[in-house]
């Protein structure tokens, strides 16, 4: 085991392409860390940095007390889980997970040893004798894993190791892989598009955007004090909704004006946003997760000064909660940050226009108890206690209104189970 250091880390190609901008990022011993962000945003090109299957153009890579700059991929001591799990064909899976120790020249009583504690912990014994195309999906994921797990190495460094399997087998999977390396004890980086994936695995979780490290941190606090508008958008499902508001003072009350809604700060909320002082009469970006929104009947707060007036476009039932889509008279958020989002969400080469073609709509997690219907203009509560703020010139955060607690010593992360949307994001 060891720790992993990117100390001001850059990759630049010839064309002139800068991957990676100033990286600094520190992996403890043993730490589970993602790196998400969108493709392209140079989350696969810092996994192959570690590798060494991509050169460092600036800055130092460390491995334990190592700088690996130089050192040839094969004398890094760290193991990697590809996207499409590179399997031999023609070799057994025995054969698979033993062939890099048999290129080391482990004894072959050592070798047997080794593999078949492998595939007793990833549950894949009575598979070593059959070849690749024998397996399904899930146990080639399997046999990639062990094919790592007999090396005994430093670190573990996975990119999309999950995306070739289908919905359910991913949520199997990414559990299997949480579980060996919590059990394992191995540092190891993942490399994901999927936020979901991201929020669900890492200890901790590192978010990009275009080759630059936007946050790191705990899931908890990246959805609870993201630290800009690009991070508060990409971390959540679905997505947080965010309008333009301009901040006013009605008598002793601090209030947000979109269109024609309001939303008003009593004394206690407004006290833990005392930046907003500082923005009275000014615009901000106004972010609300769909889960603060709630059918009127259904609200868990006193609606006064907290109701909006929707119009329902689409209803999504899904069993223990409802998603409805609708629409506002408020004013929708064009920033570069949002453009990336839009960009990443549906691979959109003009992102402004599919931003205002779709104007101002939002999404709501209701109660599966609301009977809402299409076309129809139903009251909803927003919880104004959960709201996030964001200057719209720079983007930062004006304030979050989650108190996160400290992480504990182990910053183990739950598994939770979710439905994924992966997509393939940087080539292996």
């Amino acid at each position: 085991m060891a720790t992993i250091e990117f100390d001001s880390v850059a990759k630049v190609y010839p064309d002139g392409t800068e991957a990676v901008t100033d990286l600094d990022l520190d992996i403890g011993d043993g730490e589970f860390m993602v790196l998400v962000g969108p493709s392209g945003c140079g989350k696969s090109t810092a996994l192959k940095m570690v590798a060494g299957l991509e050169e460092v153009s600036r800055g130092t890579v460390t491995i334990g007390d190592e700088v690996v700059n130089d050192l040839p991929p094969k004398d890094r001591d760290v193991a990697m889980v590809f996207q499409d799990y590179a399997l031999y064909p023609h070799m057994t899976v025995f054969e698979n997970m033993a062939f890099a120790l048999k290129i080391r020249r482990i004894g072959k009583a050592a070798t047997e040893s080794r593999v078949r504690d492998a595939a007793g912990i990833l549950g894949i014994t009575e598979l070593l004798d059959r070849r690749p195309k024998a397996l399904s999906g899930g146990q080639r994921q399997r046999v990639a894993m062990g094919r790592a797990i007999v090396r005994e190495p430093r670190a573990f460094l996975m990119d999309e190791p999950l995306s070739n399997l289908d919905a359910k087998l991913r949520v199997q999977m990414r559990a299997e892989i949480r579980r060996i390396q919590t059990n394992l004890g191995v540092t190891t980086i993942f490399v994901t598009h999927d936020q979901t994936e991201a929020m669900t695995m890492g200890d901790r979780v590192a978010v990009m955007k275009r080759g630059r490290l936007q946050q790191v941190d705990t899931p908890d606090v990246l959805y609870g004090r993201p630290t800009n508008l690009f991070v508060a958008g990409f971390i959540g499902s679905p997505a947080m909704n965010m309008i333009e508001a301009t901040v006013h003072r009605v008598d002793d009350r601090i209030g947000l004006r979109f269109g024609s809604s309001t939303l008003d700060l009593d004394a206690q909320v407004a006290e833990r946003y005392p930046e907003l002082k500082g923005f009275e009469g000014r615009r901000v970006v106004l972010g609300i997760r769909p889960e603060s929104i709630e059918h009127e009947r259904f609200a868990g707060v006193d609606p006064q000064g907290r109701t909006i007036e929707a119009t329902i476009e689409l209803r999504e039932s899904l069993g223990s909660e409802a998603l409805v889509h609708f629409t506002m008279d408020a004013q929708t958020v064009v920033t570069d940050d949002t453009r990336e989002l839009v960009r990443d969400r549906e691979d959109a080469e003009d992102a402004e226009l599919v931003v205002e073609d779709r104007g101002s709509s939002f999404v709501a997690k209701i109660d599966p108890k609301a009977r809402v219907r299409m076309g129809e203009t139903v009251p909803l509560v927003v919880d104004t206690s959960e709201l996030y703020l964001f200057d719209p010139d720079n983007g930062e955060a004006i304030a979050a209104p989650v108190e996160v607690s400290s992480p504990s010593s182990s910053g183990r992360a739950r598994v939770q189970d979710a439905v994924l949307t992966l997509e393939a994001g940087d080539d292996a």
